[in-house]
């Protein structure tokens, strides 16, 4: 009887462990709609801080491929076909590995099935695919409109709210998405591809709700630190001061003209910058109505040549200090005052207090006449 009892125990045991093991078991079943790619490899790849690392290997068999595995807990991998077959076809997708089935196809847009949240993240990409072709056809309207020389006033004006109509819905869509899944890999790795769309106030929203492992990678932690540099340059808050050369090589810093008693304009630009010379000319007529009313600009170039950086406060008139580096977007100023994009502007009170910011054309002329009647 204790010898039953005994083998009773271990073959309930044996039963617990296979059901634990069939627990954890995830299985990708796979198709694969162009015939090109038949005999070809299939990878799955995990993607780590430096590369992205295959961790198996399939062949696509009759328009058919296969993974299995444990997963004891979710992780993010990506299944990638063969890309030198095809480099029209879609061939990589991520997908969100997990104990149970997943079907993955890849046709004339991939699609995962089989969880929760692939089959999500499977509708937001479909979605996002979707708003794209529509905003590439508002752009090839207008390009072909301009081309054409019957381009109105009214048209350009419908053009443009369209556009920034379904710019505002491409970014709800990634915002809703990440804000709900932020705390799975998928939500995490759609944050790390496209946090630079996101106003700052929604960067800090999605990282409130983050854990601290996702808060600790590198590239998480450069948004954070510009978050906090962002809060130190904000409207209200006194200017950080840094030096570089002038053009004829000598330090200069920004304290040397603001908080000195002037408005203080500085204006962050590059020769090399189309809509930095298009909105030079405002600057310049600002200037000019305004410099004897205690009104300077300081110009901080993102040039990397010299002759060029020289050559374009000659030809725009610039009559006002100049400094750079000459480290085009790897000078520290960028970070140092969170400058995702130029021209960007700041203008200081005379205290060197930050008043506004990316003033242009009219608006910067009105908040001047405000300033100094």
């Amino acid at each position: 009887m204790a010898k039953m009892k005994k083998l009773f125990y271990l073959f309930i045991s044996a039963l617990v462990l296979i059901s634990c093991q069939n627990a954890n078991e995830y299985t990708i079943k796979g198709t694969v709609a162009n015939p090109d790619f038949e005999g070809t490899n299939v990878y799955l790849q995990e993607m780590t801080d430096d590369a992205m690392v295959t961790t198996d290997t399939a062949l696509v068999e009759n328009g058919q491929f296969s993974f299995s595995g444990a997963a004891d807990v979710a992780r993010l991998r990506f299944v990638l076909l063969d890309q030198s077959v095809n480099p029209q076809q879609e061939t990589r997708i991520p997908v969100l590995l997990e104990p149970g089935k997943l079907k993955v196809s890849f046709d004339s847009v991939v699609t995962v099935k089989g969880s929760k949240i692939n089959e999500a993240y499977t509708d937001f990409r479909l979605k996002q695919r979707e708003l794209g072709v529509q905003i590439r056809e508002v752009v090839d309207r207008y390009n072909i409109a301009q081309a054409n020389g019957t381009i109105t006033g009214e048209m350009e004006t419908e053009i443009n709210t369209a556009y920034d109509s379904i710019s505002k819905e491409i970014s709800d869509l990634n915002f809703n998405f990440i804000k709900e899944n932020i705390g799975n890999d998928l939500g995490q790795y759609s944050f790390m591809a496209s946090s630079s769309m996101f106003e700052p106030e929604q960067q800090r929203e999605i990282l409130e709700l983050a854990d601290e492992s996702f808060k600790s990678k590198e590239n998480i932690q450069r948004v954070v630190k510009r978050l906090e540099n962002l809060d130190n340059v904000a409207v209200g808050k006194k200017f950080v001061d840094f030096t570089l050369n002038d053009p004829n090589g000598n330090e200069v810093s920004l304290s040397q003209y603001a908080g000195q008693g002037k408005y203080v304009l500085v204006d962050f630009w590059a020769a090399w910058c189309g809509p930095c010379r298009q909105e030079m000319p405002n600057v310049v007529a600002s200037y000019e109505k305004y410099k004897s009313k205690g009104f300077e600009v300081v110009g901080v170039s993102f040039d990397r040549n010299r002759e060029e950086w020289l050559e374009g406060i000659s030809q725009m008139g610039m009559e006002w200090p100049q400094m750079s580096d000459l480290m085009y977007w790897d000078s520290p100023i960028v970070d140092l005052y969170a400058i995702q994009g130029i021209p960007h502007t700041i203008l200081l009170d005379k205290e060197g207090i930050i008043i506004e910011k990316d003033l242009r054309g009219e608006a910067l002329d009105a908040k001047l006449a405000e300033l100094m009647p």
